[in-house]
């Protein structure tokens, strides 16, 4: 039996879930950033996969975790959700800057096609696109909301903005580390003493 829940991270890409991720394994998190835990069907419907991952991981960040949390919520009751997010249009600001062309070149170099299936279906476009990327924004960040309206099992941070030990120590019941947090993955217009907009 695991000996404590699970930690999802249900933050778009660019809201810090690479800070976050770093933070969760200072605290003693086996954290995976990015899980491949995706399987998009037909209509661009994305479907949970075997969480292969159970018995190597306790947390994971990032778009895959955050497309499905509701199946994760429902296959894990007793997980702990935090939910990162920035203000729109700096968020929109920073995809601009990530999903390119030279993304996707990257992503077919590695081979990481379940990436670009998941990218295309979330938001609709592999590159940024100011309106489909603002709608998904939108849309994601209304369910969340919705879904986890005055539950104690959520926890929305904006690390952009605090990048702090309490808040997150105090929702996990673990101790604050004597570390700093992580700024992580910055883009190269970092917000002075944030985590960035990784």
């Amino acid at each position: 039996p695991r000996s404590r829940p699970f930690v999802f991270c249900i933050g778009l890409s660019k809201t810090a879930t690479t800070s976050l991720n770093d933070a969760l394994k200072i605290l003693g998190f086996d954290a995976i950033h990015l899980p491949p835990i995706t399987e998009v069907g037909t209509g661009g419907k994305i479907y949970l996969k075997w969480p292969w991952w159970v018995s190597k991981f306790d947390a994971a960040t990032d778009l895959s975790v955050a497309a499905l949390f509701r199946e994760l919520h429902a296959e894990f009751p007793n997980a702990r959700f935090i939910y990162t997010t920035r203000d729109i249009d700096r968020w929109l600001d920073s995809c601009r800057r990530h999903f390119t062309v030279e993304m996707v070149r990257t992503r077919v170099r590695q081979k990481n096609f379940w990436v670009l299936e998941l990218t295309e279906a979330f938001y609709g476009s592999l590159v940024y696109d100011e309106d489909k990327y603002r709608a998904a924004f939108e849309r994601h960040d209304e369910a969340v909301r919705a879904f986890f309206e005055d539950s104690p099992d959520l926890l929305e941070v904006d690390l952009t903005k605090d990048p702090s030990w309490e808040r997150l120590c105090a929702f996990l019941r673990k101790p604050v580390p004597d570390a700093a947090f992580p700024f992580s993955n910055r883009g190269s217009q970092p917000v002075t003493g944030s985590a960035g907009d990784e």
